[in-house]
C-alpha cells in the first residue's frame, strides 16, 4: 500500500493530551500511598512498571495530578529531558513536566510512539527558554502527524520491532 491512503493531520486532531501535577511537599502523608507518580526523569523511552515515589488517593483529590490509565502515552515537556517518552504499564499519575497522550482508536499506540521518537530533534528544536528548554502541550497538539490506515501502521510497527533490536 502507498502513502496515497495516508492524512496529513496533527497530533491534537488525533488525541487526547493533558499533563499531570504535584501534591504538595510539605504534606508528606500524600507520598505514602500505593498510586505511582511518574516524574519526568523516569522516562525512558521504554514501558514504565513503577515508579520512584508513590502517592495516595487524597494527594489526587487535593492537587491537579490525575491519574492515567495503563497504555498512555507519556512525553516529557521540560528541560534534559524534553522529549522523552515512557508508555504506562500501570495505572499512574504524573507530574506537570509530563504530556500524557490517550490511545486513539485511529492510531496504533506502538506506531504514536515511534512517530514521536522520530521526532524528537524536531521537539526539542521547539523547545523555548535559555537554560531549561521547555515545550508544551500545545507543541505536542500542534506536532504534524502523518495518518496510515491502521493494517499499514501494523506493518511499520512490526518492521520496527525487527530492526530496532539490530541497532542496539
Amino acid at each position: 500500500m502507498g502513502r496515497e491512503h495516508w492524512v496529513e493531520t496533527t497530533l491534537g486532531d488525533l488525541f487526547v493530551t493533558t499533563s499531570g501535577g504535584t501534591p504538595s511537599r510539605t504534606n508528606k502523608n500524600y507520598y505514602s500511598g500505593s498510586i505511582s507518580w511518574v516524574k519526568s526523569g523516569e522516562l525512558k523511552d521504554s514501558k514504565i512498571l513503577s515508579a520512584e515515589e508513590h502517592i495516595t488517593a487524597e494527594a489526587i483529590e487535593n492537587s491537579s495530578a490525575k491519574i492515567f490509565p495503563k497504555g498512555t502515552i507519556l512525553i516529557a515537556l521540560y528541560g534534559a529531558n524534553i522529549g522523552k517518552l515512557g508508555v504506562l504499564g500501570v495505572d499512574a499519575a504524573t507530574n506537570q513536566a509530563v504530556c500524557a497522550i490517550f490511545t486513539s482508536k485511529f492510531v496504533q499506540d506502538s506506531f504514536l510512539f515511534f512517530y514521536l521518537l522520530s521526532q524528537r530533534e524536531n521537539i526539542i528544536k521547539l523547545g523555548f527558554g535559555a537554560a531549561q528548554p521547555n515545550i508544551s502541550q500545545q507543541t505536542i497538539r500542534d506536532l504534524p502527524f502523518p495518518l496510515a490506515p491502521l493494517n499499514e501502521q501494523k506493518r511499520i510497527v512490526e518492521k520496527l520491532d525487527t530492526i530496532l533490536p539490530k541497532v542496539k
